[in-house]
């Protein structure tokens, strides 16, 4: 009887480990990383296109814009209404970003692309340029990389008030 219990014990040992221990996915970060490089060449299409609502759907429902010298926009309805009165303050405003680099964490559920960006053509006061730096964050939501923050901030040097007398 001790024997048949020892079996049975052992047999139980051998299912339960089998049900917990499956194959390990391996999360291939390099196909991640193309994904969210297509996602951010998908966002600079649609600015190209003038499609705020479309550039929404890219956002996750936290989703937020932060820009310099305002208040974070947050949520799609936000960012759509922030995006839009944009188009509507520069026409002629022509937006361009090339990503440096994307880090996709060894989960293949977060993802943080860095990179650079430059606005021309009367898209400021005085037809001025500007360039700057860009952080996004994105996570995967549901299958899709959706992004959750974006941040960029101009590195171009401040232009020094005129002597005075």
């Amino acid at each position: 009887m001790q024997k048949l219990t020892a079996i049975t014990c052992f047999a139980l040992v051998l299912a339960s480990a089998a049900c917990t221990s499956g194959p390990v996915s391996q999360v291939d970060l390099a196909a991640e990383e193309q994904l969210v490089r297509g996602v951010s060449m998908q966002w600079l299409e649609l600015d190209k296109a003038k499609n705020a609502p479309a550039i929404s759907g890219l956002f996750a429902e936290e989703g937020t814009l932060f820009r310099e010298n305002q208040d974070p926009v947050v949520g799609p309805a936000a960012i759509v209404a922030y995006i839009e009165d944009d188009y509507a303050k520069n026409p002629s405003q022509i937006v361009n970003w090339a990503t440096d680099r994307v880090e996709v964490a060894t989960s293949g559920d977060v993802a943080i692309e860095y990179g650079t960006w430059n606005v021309t053509n009367g898209g400021l006061a005085g037809n001025e340029s500007d360039n700057g730096k860009y952080i996004t964050s994105y996570r995967k939501i549901n299958g899709t990389w959706k992004v959750v923050g974006d941040i960029s901030l101009s590195t171009k040097p401040e232009e020094s008030a005129a002597a005075t007398p």
